[in-house]
């Protein structure tokens, strides 16, 4: 099943999306809006999102002829997910055929159908984030978004963006609790990640906001820190009414945790010289996805440099009211807006 899952995976060709500016002057960041104003509201409706689910094309294909299928489909999807004469590759086409005949990948489509069936409160979720990103970058395209059922390879991202196209694997958001998540070995930690209501955030922060972040190497641990911090704050903006654990994807318990040692996380920090550090050995342990942060014990959450990066990003916007998210975005000296955001938790 792993190598149909990887052969099948690897005809997506994830890049990055592609950077692209917006002209018109951008409205200051404002953190303070508790939900969407009537106006909004109303521009939401007439927002149009296009969704297509690529998986149901896939799944419901006749197998005995997906030559003729995947012509059928071309020019509907976008040319990573099916390029112009894909269909003479005789190798690929076996290895989705494969896939798709898999019963394990057959029974995570079939449990995927019955719990997004309608995606409708996606798509509303989609409509009133992307209302308020179009206040901030009124010159941009609002993407179209596809939905996959990529196997459950955990180590594939969740969402993912290319061209102007939202990708969201809904078999990555079936609950924690999904039997097929320990089938396949995905530790609990990064299974309590894999609920529905992650998923507009999500294409926000880990998708839409890389059209507007700098090209810049992550050196120092501070400087994955803010860029995470970023990404958190460019979804909170978007998605008001969302509890900042849930940006965040931590558990009630785990936000509790960091918020009521934050100042001890932050001055162990300072105090072993690990916020300008360049060790990814470091950078690793404060950002990966791990069961705890490896030295803060463990009752900690992981991705502590993940919460602190969030912190000191609002402390930014707090010290600097008028910045806008264009220009909070494409900031690059980290040291810098550290010591501007006047971070200094007690």
């Amino acid at each position: 099943m792993r190598k149909n899952i990887l052969s099948f995976l690897c005809i997506l060709l994830i890049i990055c999306i592609e950077l692209t500016g917006c002209k018109k002057k951008e409205k200051p960041v404002d953190v303070a809006k508790p939900k969407l104003t009537e106006e909004q509201t109303k521009a939401a409706k007439n927002i149009e999102i296009k969704i297509l689910r690529y998986e149901q094309d896939l799944f419901n294909m006749d197998r005995n002829n997906m030559v003729a299928g995947f012509k059928a489909l071309y020019g509907k999807y976008p040319n990573n997910i099916i390029a112009h004469g894909a269909w003479n590759n005789t190798e690929m086409i076996e290895s989705i055929r494969g896939f798709v005949s898999d019963p394990v990948i057959e029974e995570i489509y079939r449990d995927t159908e019955k719990q997004f069936a309608d995606l409708s409160e996606f798509e509303q979720q989609i409509k009133n984030g992307m209302t308020l990103y179009l206040t901030h970058f009124p010159n941009e395209k609002v993407p179209d978004f596809c939905t996959l059922v990529s196997g459950i390879d955990f180590q594939m991202p969740q969402v993912f963006g290319y061209e102007n196209t939202i990708f969201v694997c809904l078999d990555m958001y079936l609950g924690k609790d999904y039997k097929h998540y320990a089938q396949a070995g995905m530790p609990k930690y990064i299974a309590a990640r894999c609920d529905k209501k992650y998923m507009a955030t999500d294409c926000f922060s880990k998708a839409l906001v890389y059209r507007h972040l700098p090209d810049k190497t992550l050196v120092t641990l501070l400087d994955n820190m803010v860029d995470a911090g970023k990404k958190m704050l460019f979804a909170q903006i978007m998605f008001p009414t969302v509890p900042a654990q849930d940006i965040l994807g931590y558990s009630k318990e785990q936000y509790k945790w960091a918020t009521a040692h934050e100042s001890a996380v932050w001055h162990k920090l300072i105090e072993k010289n690990m916020v300008y550090n360049n060790s990814e050995d470091v950078i690793r342990r404060m950002m990966d996805e791990t069961p705890f942060t490896r030295d803060f014990g463990n009752n900690s959450p992981g991705r502590l440099g993940v919460f602190l990066g969030f912190q000191i990003v609002q402390s930014y916007m707090k010290t600097h009211p008028g910045t806008t998210m264009k220009d909070l975005l494409k900031m690059t000296d980290s040291q810098k807006f550290l010591r501007e955001s006047g971070y200094k938790p007690n």
